[in-house]
């Protein structure tokens, strides 16, 4: 699990490095997609590999889920990067059980 937390954490820095240099991103989808990957830092930060388990998934998290599925299908045409990163950070964190 402690292998997957640390895929995840260079997934997320992936991201940012892409927000930083996406010049035709816009503030509202930069700063959604930021808000995003501080959840999922927070949940990282949160949750030791033992904690974090496969039992029913808390609202939060579902949340998550669900606005992470958003984001990969609305910059899937424009922002094909981002949504490449965005699904590989949704994969991680169904391999985490979160």
């Amino acid at each position: 699990m402690a292998e997957e937390a640390q895929e995840l954490r260079r997934t997320l820095s992936q991201l940012h490095e892409q927000l930083r240099s996406s010049a035709n991103l816009s503030e509202e989808n930069r700063r959604s997609l930021q808000d995003l990957a501080n959840e999922i830092r927070a949940l990282l930060d949160a949750s030791s590999p033992a904690v974090v388990t496969s039992g029913p998934a808390d609202p939060r998290q579902t949340s998550l889920a669900a606005r992470l599925a958003d984001a990969e299908r609305e910059f899937e045409a424009t922002h094909p990067t981002l949504s490449g990163i965005v699904g590989s950070i949704i994969d991680a964190l169904g391999r985490m059980g979160i």
